[in-house]
């Protein structure tokens, strides 16, 4: 399945598997947080999001060294989102209603309705649906672009739950183990037909 064209903040997002956004949770040390935005990058996550205190100063630090990175800041409060996105946070993933901060910046906005946030400013290519946390094989809209995150995030199940989500179509991935569920959403998309494999066997 192949991903929707997403823009934040003019970075376009699209790929031939559901694109994969690691969450790094802030951590008190602004060393040990760095090295985890570096790893997530380098384990594959097509975006990078941030919750937590004090998300500022390290969204600020990853727009300046990987300016070609979606990067998206995870809260419920308007002041927080709003100096990401003076920071260079390009996707608001919301746990109030946090609209109107977005339609401010120009921010792509996940949330729980795509319509709501559009009507009220949002750009229409950065909004996209948050369904929340799936815990069986779901069924998703495909009307519009989901954001999904899985029970078990990491164990076999969760990854497993992963391959059937981005089956579903979900466009974007949430989870703290970026390099093994993007392998997953890469194994989905080859069995849909729509990502070539990394290598192709012939069985006689």
């Amino acid at each position: 399945m192949r991903t929707p064209d997403l823009v934040f903040r003019g970075r376009r997002s699209s790929s031939d598997h559901a694109l994969v956004l690691a969450v790094v949770q802030v951590l008190p040390e602004p060393d040990a947080a760095r090295e985890a935005v570096t790893s997530a990058v380098a384990d594959g996550a097509d975006l990078v999001g941030f919750a937590g205190t004090g998300v500022e100063p390290l969204v600020a630090w990853a727009r300046a060294t990987f300016p070609g990175l979606v990067l998206a800041v995870d809260t419920a409060d308007a002041s927080v989102a709003a100096a990401c996105c003076g920071a260079g946070a390009d996707l608001i993933l919301a746990r109030a209603d946090l609209v109107d901060v977005a339609a401010r910046y120009g921010a792509g906005y996940a949330g729980p309705s795509v319509s709501d946030a559009v009507a009220r400013g949002v750009p229409a290519e950065g909004a996209v649906l948050d369904v929340g946390v799936v815990r069986e094989a779901p069924s998703l809209p495909s009307d519009v672009p989901v954001l999904a995150a899985v029970a078990g995030d990491g164990t076999p199940a969760g990854l497993a739950l992963a391959a059937l989500t981005a089956s579903a179509g979900a466009a974007i991935l949430r989870t703290a183990h970026p390099r093994a569920t993007r392998h997953v959403a890469e194994m989905a998309a080859s069995i849909a037909g729509t990502r070539p494999p990394a290598k192709a066997v012939r069985w006689e």
